[in-house]
């Protein structure tokens, strides 16, 4: 009898956290599009917000947190102010540091703090140009070994070595290799859940049309 209501208990258990698990992913695939729809600094943050609470609430998923950041780094993007800018993606960074300690060696992650490091070199060139360039690389290198097949990483770092190439007037050849593979596996990725990162090909898209202008201009001064 004592092993029967123990049965019990546990089939009721794992039916409560089954129900709970479905209202997660429910809530998480409502709330995702806002991001890509914000079109204010307001709603990124109202988004960013709502990650966060969600984050609270599903204290053992790293998505929440990804999703916040990335909502940051959005807002970072329509910010001229550089000093405000960089406010931005320092709170994309703190709430990328609470999921990746949800989540260790996740190529997404990892990929995205190289991304955000990657465009505060922008805020301030001169002086961490130097210093973040080495942790950016290898940033990307670790995301692109964890998951060779992540878009996002091989997008990042040919972004990385595209820019890199223009600074110092060398061929953009690897770089927009990078960004060609990026698109392939954008086109044929399929996302292990409904919430997990499929976000990017518009950004490829858009840097295939930077190589192409690029790699143009090279053969005509050869």
């Amino acid at each position: 009898m004592k092993s029967l209501n123990i049965l019990i208990v546990l089939v009721f258990a794992a039916m409560f956290a089954n129900g709970q698990n479905k209202k997660y992913i429910k809530t998480m695939e409502a709330s995702i599009p806002g991001i890509f729809q914000a079109e204010s600094l307001e709603a990124l943050d109202a988004s960013a917000n709502k990650f966060d609470r969600i984050g609270q609430a599903e204290s053992s998923e790293w998505e929440p947190y990804y999703y916040a950041s990335l909502s940051y780094v959005f807002k970072a993007f329509k910010i001229d102010d550089l000093q405000t800018k960089d406010k931005a993606l320092d709170q994309a960074l703190v709430s990328l540091s609470k999921a990746s300690t949800l989540s260790e060696n996740n190529s997404e992650l990892i990929a995205l703090q190289g991304f955000i490091n990657m465009i505060k070199i922008g805020v301030d060139p001169g002086t961490r140009g130097q210093t973040l360039s080495p942790k950016i690389m290898a940033d990307f290198g670790k995301a692109m070994e964890l998951n060779p097949n992540n878009p996002r990483a091989n997008l990042f770092m040919g972004q990385m070595l595209f820019g890199t190439a223009q600074f110092f007037g060398t061929g953009v050849g690897d770089a927009c290799a990078l960004v060609d593979k990026s698109i392939a596996l954008f086109e044929s990725e399929k996302p292990e859940s409904s919430i997990a990162p499929s976000w990017g090909i518009y950004s490829a898209k858009q840097y295939k049309q930077q190589c192409e202008t690029a790699l143009a201009k090279t053969e005509s001064q050869e």
